[in-house]
């Protein structure tokens, strides 16, 4: 029976396939092939041989690094590929992060074995770090990094440009859940896609179809809310998710009802060992480990352990997984137990870590064990090398590695008048290769045993001749120098500086106020109604007022079909336009109605020019981001086409799993209920039974009330005024707040209780 690395084979020439996009013929990482060394970091593509059918590659197995020491370790435990974080601008801000130095050293390692290296600069960027981003991405593409994991449209928009050769992949930050948004991304040159964790295997093969590459996490910290859709973190300390700054108020405990405190929001860690066959099986392209904050006997550890069955999965042999590797997985890091995260259930109590958050202890015996074999034993590259030493000629030193060869005379070595240098000093000498990423395999020398040569001429032979091998070994993978001279600079267009009387539009996100009774207000130019609203008051719509239907926040694969039937039927009534609060609906949407109809709302981040840029090519206008000041998001925008909410309670989670299922039990039939932190501060919580999500509120609304008059005049295409929890006579009393305000006669406004003025002075962290 042939073994498991019998199974793993390279690509006929030795590299590995790049992903595929828009933007032009695939980019090869021109790997080199490997030969000799460890094992599991000289594996290269690996092949999946089933039973029936041709074989075909297994899923790149994607370690996380936060520092140097991780990314050997994870190399040397079999990793195909590492992803590490551009210093403040990754979505893990305060892990150690790589110096820009640091980062090419990493680069040029893992090409040393064919393996490959992402950069995560997967945040929200403000216009002012722009320059700070491409200082440390260019040098990068220069020398061949593989991909780049973005969030921010204007970084999608700015890189294509910029780095014509780079893929570039949606972080999970972008919040994909659907093959919606994917075709959407696809259209914009992104060849790779991280969905969202809470997506069902159905789903991603579902997804998989659109024939873009799916890299999603197989282990490691879940948050508990959709990725890149929680402001928790940011409105409530200052501290943004999506700048990689989250402060973790997920982790903290709240209570509710009578209920003793508890851990409700934090979710265990997710561990799919046992299900990775069916991952493999379901064409997965990337399997992706989190964890670039924790420490590299984690991302080593962990990989050794996936690198195991993954080539279990190519011997084609029945899978099943030891309790032993199982255990030591528990023991690496391992947050409150083990789950298998979302691929077979929608959400769960037993996913949530109600009684303590904190991670397992790891022993210093397992810790020690595997930085003695992955990290201190990182692999290294072995070289053929040829030295001579004969009196009367040049020093020559020669090396070979794959298909590189590289050689270097020296100093002219003289006979010897009183004791010769003897062949092992020699040899001892070449051989150190110290921190370097070489080990010389073979050595065959060449000398005449009667000359001399002082140790120093040696010692400089060998740190230049391995020089030169790094140098050939890297060659294959550089690229022409980023020429920013002959991209086309961005088009941010024309502000509009007329001022005047911007549309006030009433969005409503829960039941039990009349739409009627909002619209009657003389200053509220139109209604934003989620569909079962809209579609019962559009016979009602009343003359000179404006009609929106908002599409669900949350839109996943399996709701895909309903939301277009719901477009379908908007088209009989002619909304003003359709709200949408993520790609996915926003690419949906695009496929039953011009761009002039529709409205990107809160949750599609304009952080820059470039952003806006891109996103007005596909939307009639955006909403202002909740996370910049308002002078920065003025600053740039087309006010004519940008929308700032004025009042609301800001969503700070969106989340598959459930807070009333947890606590007690999900009837369908509840409406809302109120988690109180330790400080005595109570955040909403409302379920939506139709798409099975909860949306949980800020603890106090948000309320520019005394900005209003100078907002009124900036030529904003609408200012909005959302409700969410508040009662029908609440939201009135708000109204007619909002009216008196706007009069001159507010002293006595709204609202009864706290409220905030959010980030409009100061913007997130």
């Amino acid at each position: 029976m042939e073994s498991a690395e019998d199974k793993r084979e390279m690509t006929a020439d030795g590299k590995t396939a790049a992903c595929k996009g828009k933007r032009g013929q695939p980019q090869s990482s021109a790997a080199l092939s490997v030969n000799g060394g460890c094992a599991a970091a000289d594996a290269g593509a690996a092949v999946l041989r089933c039973a029936k059918g041709p074989a075909r590659k297994l899923p790149e197995l994607l370690a996380p690094a936060g520092e140097a020491a991780a990314v050997r370790g994870a190399v040397t435990a079999g990793a195909d590929a590492v992803y590490l974080g551009a210093g403040l601008f990754s979505a893990r801000a305060y892990a150690k992060n790589l110096t820009e130095s640091e980062l090419i050293d990493a680069l040029d390692y893992v090409h040393l074995f064919g393996k490959k290296l992402y950069l995560a600069c997967n945040t929200l960027i403000r216009t002012r770090e722009l320059e700070a981003v491409f200082a440390i991405v260019d040098p990068l593409y220069e020398r061949g990094l593989d991909g780049v994991i973005l969030q921010d449209l204007g970084l999608l928009s700015l890189f294509s440009q910029r780095y014509p050769a780079l893929p570039l992949h949606a972080s999970t930050q972008m919040s994909i859940l659907s093959a919606a948004g994917v075709e959407w991304l696809k259209k914009k040159g992104v060849c790779r896609v991280v969905p969202g964790r809470e997506l069902s295997l159905e789903e991603i093969r579902e997804i998989k179809k659109c024939g873009l590459e799916l890299e999603c996490f197989i282990h490691g910290a879940m948050c508990y809310s959709y990725s890149g859709r929680c402001l928790f973190s940011s409105m409530a300390g200052g501290r943004s998710g999506n700048r990689g700054r989250c402060a973790g108020p997920c982790r903290q405990p709240y209570h509710c009802r009578g209920k003793e405190s508890c851990y409700p929001l934090s979710m265990k860690d997710m561990c799919s060992l046992e299900v990775l066959d069916r991952l493999v099986e379901a064409g997965v392209d990337s399997l992706k480990i989190e964890g670039r904050m924790k420490a590299p006997e984690y991302s080593a550890g962990v990989t050794e352990l996936y690198r195991k069955y993954l080539d279990r999965c190519a011997a084609g042999e029945p899978y099943r997984v030891e309790k032993a590797d199982l255990e030591r997985l528990e023991g690496l890091y391992l947050r409150s137990g083990r789950q298998e995260g979302y691929l077979d259930r929608h959400n769960g109590r037993e996913m949530i870590s109600l009684s303590d958050p904190a991670y397992a202890k790891v022993s210093e015996e397992e810790k020690d064990a595997i930085r003695s074999r992955l990290i201190d034993g990182a692999a290294k590259k072995p070289l053929q090398a040829y030295i001579r030493v004969k009196a009367g000629e040049e020093l020559l030193l020669s090396l070979s590695c794959d298909e590189a060869e590289v050689s270097l005379s020296g100093a002219v070595a003289e006979p010897a008048k009183k004791r010769p240098l003897a062949e092992a000093e020699i040899l001892r000498q070449i051989r150190k290769t110290g921190d370097t990423p070489f080990v010389i395999e073979e050595l065959t020398p060449d000398c005449d045993e009667n000359s001399f040569v002082p140790l120093a001429e040696l010692n400089a032979l060998r740190r230049d001749a391995l020089d030169k091998m790094s140098e050939a070994l890297r060659a294959p993978l550089k690229r022409e120098p980023v020429s920013v001279s002959e991209l086309r600079e961005p088009v941010f267009g024309k502000r509009n500086e007329k001022t005047g009387k911007s549309l006030f539009l009433a969005g409503l996100a829960g039941e039990g106020i009349d739409p009627a009774k909002l619209m009657e207000r003389d200053f509220v130019d139109g209604l934003i109604l989620p569909p079962e609203l809209y579609f019962a008051y559009a016979g009602r719509k009343q003359k000179g007022k404006k009609l929106f239907l908002r599409l669900p926040p949350v839109l996943r694969q399996k709701h895909l079909l309903r939301v277009r039937d719901i477009l379908k039927a908007a088209l009989e009534n002619e909304p003003d336009g359709i709200y949408c609060d993520s790609l996915d609906t926003l690419a949906a949407a695009a496929g039953f109605f011009p761009k002039e109809k529709l409205r990107a709302d809160r949750g599609i981040y304009v952080f820059n020019p470039a952003a806006q840029e891109l996103l007005l090519k596909e939307a009639a206008t955006y909403t202002a981001s909740a996370e910049l000041a308002g002078k920065e998001a003025l600053s740039f925008a087309q006010r004519d086409r940008t929308e700032l909410v004025v009042y609301g309670r800001t969503p700070l989670m969106y989340s598959a799993n459930c807070v009333f299922r947890t606590l007690f039990s999900c009837d369908h039939d509840a409406r809302l209920l109120v988690l109180q932190d330790e400080k005595g501060h109570g955040f909403p919580v409302r379920p939506d039974h139709e798409y099975c999500f909860n949306t949980l509120y800020n603890c106090v609304p948000l309320s520019l009330h005394r900005e209003l008059a100078e907002l009124a005049e900036t030529g904003a295409a609408a200012l909005r005024i959302e409700f969410s929890v508040e009662k029908e006579e609440e939201a009135l009393r708000i109204l007619d707040g909002y009216t008196a305000w706007l009069s001159g006669g507010g002293e006595e406004f709204l609202p009864e209780g706290a409220s905030s003025r959010g980030h409009y002075r100061k913007g997130a962290e």
